[in-house]
């Protein structure tokens, strides 16, 4: 697809109507990062910025097997190096970052466990404070749902 893009800057948020959801940056103006795209009848595909555009996840799928290089079931399916469309990956920063996000909160929470009076660094307020408002966003311990849940 060109040149590597990095991922788009944060913070994101899910926003959409009943006509559709999407995540999307919360400052400067809205910046679209993944969206969804019909699929026939029964479903939706994901889509995500590119080059300032949007553009379809299976247009730049990775494969399990076969030439690194394809990107796409089209470009698959014209070549004999990928025998198996088995997807390994989406080539995009920002599908990258969603999917890395599991062992990105855990890093946090492990990191967060050596900082302060219990752990044995000391990592300074500020990024105890980072990694405790990102460690409760990624949970859902900042959403104003959650309010009010515990106590009985």
């Amino acid at each position: 697809m060109g040149e590597k893009q990095g991922h788009t800057p944060g913070p994101w948020a899910w926003m959409g109507s009943p006509h559709g959801l999407y995540l999307a940056t919360t400052h400067t103006g809205r910046q679209y990062v993944m969206g969804f795209r019909r699929m026939g009848f029964n479903g939706a595909q994901p889509v995500f910025r590119a080059n300032h555009r949007m553009v379809p996840a299976a247009d730049i799928v990775q494969f399990e097997v076969g030439d690194p290089t394809v990107r796409g079931f089209a470009q698959a399916k014209e070549t004999d190096s990928v025998y198996r469309l088995e997807v390994d990956g989406i080539d995009n920063a920002d599908a990258r970052l969603i999917a890395s996000a599991p062992d990105l909160l855990a890093a946090a929470q492990q990191a967060l466990s050596h900082c302060g009076p219990n752990g044995y660094l000391d990592c300074g307020k500020p990024a105890t404070d980072a990694l405790r408002a990102a460690i409760s966003r990624a949970t859902g311990e900042d959403s104003p749902a959650n309010e009010g849940e515990g106590a009985s």
